[in-house]
């Protein structure tokens, strides 16, 4: 198999075994102390260059942040550690993510460490395949602790409502106990607001089905199957990485009503991972494509200065980066080049 082949596989095995021990793996649990809260712009980011990791990049490396339990959702190359004055600890293993290079197909530059989307091979024929390695901020001496950001509540509630009035979704708050889209009606339904627990809450359960009602016929076409078939079970999938994905960048902490209300969906993700291990790398490609049709704006950082390191500059070759170890885990080692990811 291929290095992207051995990295999906390695990543589905990964996120089965913590889906088996109860885990949602793409994101904390509600109740820890180090989940974000409300408010907190988060996700897996890199400070190098100050964008946020994209598709099934950010799934990969969420999953390595609950597996060996890094609190810091900072990770770059070897090299880009060293360029903003930091050092990767000797011994340290690193994470493989996958790096599309577009830059014989046409396609932008800046989308090449976003996955590629199902049908996107007939535009753009020929784009290789890189597998990355990246460390994570803990792995890293020298880099100064994280600048947190926290989206005010007013402006949060700005963009929930600029997002309806663009889209303008039939929204009816006449679901009794439920929430849910309606395929037939092409209308979203959800209890009346006085049965949230709070706006966070609701915000992010109207995000859910707002997925959803992108799946439509005549926006994004996606199957919107009927519930109990295998064709649901990857839909919701699709509706929980979108509605994640737009969430943090709106700054909505998904509480305890939304972790136990997709906790029952488990069972048959797990089902759809063990037939197919692509299926998640698919899913969070939907997922990108869902947040493109709503024109969910980018986060991004202030990118960390880059520092000039006198070593660096007398003996480039020297320089040592990843190399893999297998199960999509690198180890340190010397090579004379490194390719930059995100």
């Amino acid at each position: 198999m291929s290095k992207y082949s051995d990295l999906i596989q390695a990543t589905a095995e990964r996120m089965l075994a913590l889906m088996q021990q109860g885990t949602i793996p793409w994101r904390r649990p509600w109740n820890d102390a180090s989940a974000p809260q409300n408010g907190s712009i988060h996700g897996p980011y890199n400070p190098s260059t100050g964008k946020a990791y994209r598709g099934s990049n950010t799934l990969i490396l969420r999953g390595a942040q609950l597996v060996n339990g890094y609190e810091d959702s900072r990770w770059l190359t070897y090299k880009q550690a060293l360029a903003v004055g930091g050092q990767v600890r000797r011994g340290e293993v690193g994470q493989q993510i996958a790096y599309w290079d577009f830059s014989k197909t046409g396609k932008p530059q800046e989308d090449a460490q976003a996955p590629v989307m199902e049908g996107e091979d007939k535009a753009y024929k020929g784009p290789n395949v890189f597998v990355a390695s990246v460390f994570n901020a803990s792995q890293i001496e020298g880099l100064p602790p994280p600048s947190p950001f926290v989206m005010p509540d007013s402006i949060r509630n700005l963009r929930m409502r600029e997002l309806l009035n663009k889209h303008k979704p039939k929204l009816h708050h006449d679901g009794g106990n439920r929430a849910f889209y309606s395929l037939v009606a092409d209308s979203i339904h959800l209890p009346k607001r006085a049965a949230f627990t709070d706006e966070i809450n609701y915000q992010a359960t109207l995000l859910h089905e707002l997925s959803h009602w992108t799946g439509a016929k005549h926006r994004l076409d996606r199957d919107l199957a009927a519930r109990g078939t295998e064709a649901y079970a990857k839909e919701e999938l699709v509706a929980e990485l979108s509605s994640l994905f737009i969430s943090e960048r709106l700054g909505i902490g998904l509480g305890k009503e939304h972790e136990e209300q997709h906790a029952a969906y488990l069972q048959s993700w797990m089902q759809a991972l063990s037939d197919d291990p692509k299926c998640l790398f698919r899913a969070a490609s939907q997922a990108e494509k869902v947040m493109a049709f709503l024109d969910i704006p980018a986060f991004e950082r202030e990118p960390l200065p880059h520092v000039k390191k006198e070593q660096e500059a007398e003996n480039p070759a020297s320089i040592p980066v990843a190399e893999s170890s297998g199960k999509g885990r690198a180890r340190v080692r010397k090579k004379e080049r490194e390719r930059d990811v995100a």
